[in-house]
């Protein structure tokens, strides 16, 4: 079992004499990107060709909006590739849902396994955004390999194989492995 700690993105303050906080705001959009950024550079997800903050809101805020969810879509795109676009859904002060673009990745593999795995990275996103401090209990084992994992895993096996049939061998003529 794993214990999944997602981002505390909202900021309260400190207690008063009553004990009571009050909510102050959201917490540092580029500094956020970076947290989630080297959290999936440490699992080993960053998508091969980039991971980038994006542009506007560079320069539209430096908190991140108040969002109801951070939506994390994979898609194949114009180009060579498969991406991941990361949007911030949030309402405006007359109610009207907003979307912010948030971050943007990419790899240059294709098919349904750079798919599935820009999939995963983007369940990954969400999970650490929208769970707001939450801890969560991940039960299962998940096995996903890289293509270049997945052959090192078959090369291995395919030597375990010949020492174990190398040494059935030597059995069945009565000698030591």
């Amino acid at each position: 079992m794993e214990k999944i700690r997602t981002f505390e993105l909202d900021r309260w303050s400190e207690p008063d004499e009553q004990h009571r906080v009050r909510y102050i705001g959201m917490a540092d959009a580029k500094e956020t990107f970076e947290k989630l950024e080297t959290h999936l550079k440490e699992k080993g997800m960053l998508p091969d060709e980039y991971f980038l903050y994006d542009v506007d809101m560079r320069t539209k805020a430096r908190e991140l909006p108040d969002f109801n969810f951070a939506l994390c879509v994979p898609n194949f795109g114009g180009s060579e590739g498969i991406y991941l676009d990361i949007d911030l859904i949030y309402c405006d002060e007359d109610g009207k849902q907003k979307s912010l673009r948030f971050a943007t990745g990419k790899t240059l593999q294709e098919g349904a396994d750079a798919f599935f795995w820009m999939s995963r990275i983007a369940a990954e996103c969400s999970l650490m955004l929208n769970g707001r401090g939450r801890t969560y209990e991940k039960h299962n084992v998940e096995l996903v390999l890289k293509p270049e994992e997945a052959e090192a895993v078959e090369y291995f096996a395919k030597l375990l194989r010949d020492r174990a049939s190398e040494e059935a061998e030597a059995e069945d003529e009565g000698m030591e492995p």
